[in-house]
């Protein structure tokens, strides 16, 4: 019996009301540490980030900054970087059907391609690739387990300071220093179990301790997880019938080493090591279209069994020395990324291979690796002193030169008869040198505006070897060439200390890339040679506050941008290739972020964002899509409530009850197309069906006592169902859609000592 594909829309419609009584979570706030009989008064923390690259309170930053802790988070069981995201305004998670496969868009920029939206980076190491070839932008690095000291999520096109495929924004970890005086270390474990799934185990530690009293510290963090999966292996999939195939175990840690030499010259050395492996995907296969349907039970798949592996090693340097007037930073670092994965696609791509061997395939084993190898040089020079007192300017001048080099091999065969398809490797290379700067003048000590610039030169090339060349012939290398000006312009005002006003002008891009040829039947290349460089201009104004003696602070945002030549996804012959669109993309939006302490032992948080983003006209080149429909991946509507009531006890321990909703809105996993402005019918080529709203509750209490810290959770605990991301891909003949789903109702308890 097949069931209707309904994503839990009552449960939204009823509480959604609730969730918007406060509107948005952006400062980092905990609860107070209880006394033996007594509390203090609270104040909402001041929060520093260095989202401008250089240090500033969150209030006086002239950008739209989310900052969260994880440790706020893992107390309630939520420990991925898709849990951060879902609390945070104006960024969407989307996909998850393996732990390796986590993209994320800010605003109204979708990921349309392989080619990333939006920079990840620890410090000032720059995570993972900006190029399409290696899958960039369905492989954000989440390391929240990592010992990271907070995680800032910064809005709007970076591209003056953090460069190419930072059109949406960043996600930044700040990895923290280690002590340099003081010994002290955490060690914990998460014990939890999965509604319609299996369980799971956790276990970090973290470390720190003071080499040279005073002058060098060392930080180590390692963990362990055992995830317990929930979706079954329906017997008709290619191997056979198997319970949590989505199950998975990751492990890694970090090391910094950080000191002062001199009382100039400062050193800080960061290694990194994660490795995932896992053996099923969360996808869950629909029927029909439209409306589409669960082909099969709400937690099946009819996906195979494969062999999953994430690897990524990454090594930092970052040298600093302390001149009078200004700073001189030295960023060097290399990183080692591969996924790869051996899968049997009969259920995707058996009906191509049939196709062209004219032979009956029963098994279409598919293996697919994905590495990149990346080194980054960056120098920039700082100014010291900031502010009209010290002479009015501040800036920034620096250089950047990356190097990363990518592979991309798939192979693709037909059983029994062994009839190879596909058997192509494709090597590409990214270079960039670049010189930026930035530029504020202080007309008052409240009023400054800012201008930055960035000037980069970049090579692409790509190459292809193909062994059989029937959908893809070798190709010889093809170089692309291409020099890219990113601006950005703002203005700021703070008419109090606790009042803050800016407006920002920014630009953003994504580099040209040479693309993969596909052939027809007789031979012709039906892609584009080039995908060429995305660009968009945003604009956005915003206030930023504090009242009632801090207890209260918010943080409101405005935004439209326009973004143009969008790079896109492209289905040809039911494979996968690059181009750009036809048409612009106009999106505007709302953010919003309140901070709350009605009283010592109560702190309330909450997030809502508004984006439309849609096509300015009809779209036929690309993906098939009528003027007017929206962005995929995009929700309209976002919002959350986070909240903790934290009870002192007379023994000196307290107990925290806390909890959080999490609401997204209906978005689109492709187009409807339709009759056109000419009056012609458009069909789409990337077909769409609806991911409906989901609105998920996490709740836990928690007992705090001198170093030992307890806390029970359930996340999802209402159980509802609903999707995190899904396509309905063209194949020969038809159409294969499928969906990854939420993480039902979880309950689990988690221990921590501090030492």
């Amino acid at each position: 019996m097949k069931k209707a594909f309904n994503g839990g829309a009552a449960g939204g419609h009823r509480l959604l009301g609730g969730a918007l009584v406060i509107a948005g979570a952006a400062i980092a706030m905990h609860p107070p540490v209880a006394g033996a009989q007594e509390s203090t008064a609270v104040q909402i923390e001041e929060v520093v980030v260095t989202a401008s690259r250089r240090e500033e309170t969150l209030q006086d930053t002239a950008l739209s900054v989310t900052v969260q802790v994880p440790d706020d988070f893992a107390v309630g069981g939520l420990t991925s970087l898709s849990d951060v995201i879902n609390y945070s305004p104006g960024a969407y998670f989307s996909g998850g059907s393996a732990p390796t496969n986590n993209t994320i868009s800010m605003r109204g920029v979708s990921a349309l391609t392989s080619s990333p939206t939006v920079g990840i980076y620890i410090d000032d190491v720059p995570i993972g690739s900006g190029n399409g070839q290696a899958a960039g932008a369905e492989s954000m690095l989440d390391v929240m387990k990592a010992g990271m000291e907070r995680v800032e999520i910064v809005k709007g096109p970076q591209g003056t300071s953090f460069g190419a495929s930072s059109m949406g924004g960043i996600v930044r970890y700040i990895s923290g220093d280690p002590s340099l005086d003081a010994f002290s270390g955490r060690v914990s474990a998460d014990l939890s179990t999965i509604d319609h799934g299996g369980s799971g185990q956790r276990y970090t530690g973290q470390l720190s301790v003071p080499v040279v009293s005073g002058r060098m510290g060392v930080k180590l963090s390692g963990y362990y997880e055992d995830v317990g999966g929930f979706i079954d292996r329906i017997p008709g999939s290619a191997t056979g019938a198997a319970k949590d195939v989505n199950g998975y175990e990751n492990s890694g840690g970090m090391i910094k080493v950080s000191g002062n030499i001199t009382d100039r010259f400062s050193v800080s050395l960061m290694g990194l090591y994660d490795d995932t492996t896992f053996h099923g995907r969360n996808l869950v296969a629909l029927d029909g279209g439209p409306p589409f349907v669960l082909a099969n039970g709400p937690y099946d798949t009819d996906t195979a069994h494969s062999d999953d592996k994430g690897e990524t090693k990454v090594g930092g340097l970052t040298l600093r020395y302390r001149f009078d007037a200004a700073d001189l930073i030295s960023s060097t670092s290399y990183q080692e990324r591969i996924n790869s994965s051996t899968v049997d696609l009969v259920a995707d791509f058996g009906p191509l291979v049939q196709l062209f061997c004219g032979c009956t395939v029963n098994n279409a084993p598919f293996t697919g690796a994905q590495t990149t190898d990346r080194f980054v040089q960056e120098l920039r020079l700082v100014s010291r002193e900031s502010g009209k007192a010290a002479g009015n300017f501040e800036w920034t001048l620096g250089a950047i030169y990356s190097n990363e080099e990518s592979g991309n091999i798939q192979r693709l065969a037909g059983l029994p008869t062994n009839f190879v398809l596909l058997d192509v490797n494709v090597p590409s290379e990214l270079e960039e040198y670049a010189g930026f700067g930035d530029l504020t003048y202080y007309i008052r000590d409240n009023f400054d505006v800012s201008a930055g610039v960035r000037i980069a030169d970049i090579r692409a090339s790509v190459a292809v070897t193909d062994g059989p060349e029937i959908l893809i012939g070798d190709t010889p290398p093809v170089e692309i060439n291409d020099t890219i000006d990113t601006y950005s312009f703002s203005a700021r005002y703070r008419p109090s200390d606790s009042l803050s006003f800016y407006a920002r002008i920014a630009s953003g891009y994504r580099p040209a890339a040479a693309n993969l040829p596909v052939r027809d039947v007789n031979g012709n290349n039906v892609a584009s040679p080039i995908i060429e460089t995305d660009t968009l201009w945003s604009y956005e104004v915003g206030v930023k506050g504090v009242a009632a003696d801090r207890r209260f602070t918010y943080d409101l945002t405005a935004w439209y941008l326009n973004w143009k030549n969008l790079q896109a996804r492209v289905f040809v012959n039911g494979v996968m290739t690059g181009g750009n669109a036809g048409s612009d993309v106009t999106a505007y939006g709302l953010e919003g972020a309140l901070n709350y302490s009605p009283t010592d032992n109560l702190v309330l948080s909450a997030s809502m964002a508004f984006t439309d983003s849609t096509l300015d006209s009809d779209e036929t080149s690309a993906f098939g899509a009528v003027g007017g429909e929206k962005m995929p991946g995009i929700p309209e509507m976002t919002a959350a409530l986070r909240g903790d009531y934290s009870v002192p006890l007379a023994s000196g321990a307290r107990v925290t009850f806390g909890g959080g909703m999490r609401y997204v809105g209906n978005r689109n996993t492709g187009f409807h197309g339709g009759i056109g402005a000419n009056g012609a019918t458009i069909t789409p080529r990337i077909n769409n069906f609806v991911l409906e709203n989901t609105f998920v509750t996490d709740l836990h209490i928690a007992y705090k006592r001198d170093r030992l810290g307890v806390s029970v959770y359930g996340t999802n605990v209402f159980d509802e169902y609903g999707f995190s991301g899904g396509s309905a891909r063209p194949a020969v003949g038809f159409i294969r859609a499928t969906a990854s789903v939420i993480q039902p109702a979880t309950f689990g308890v988690a221990m921590t000592y501090d030492f």
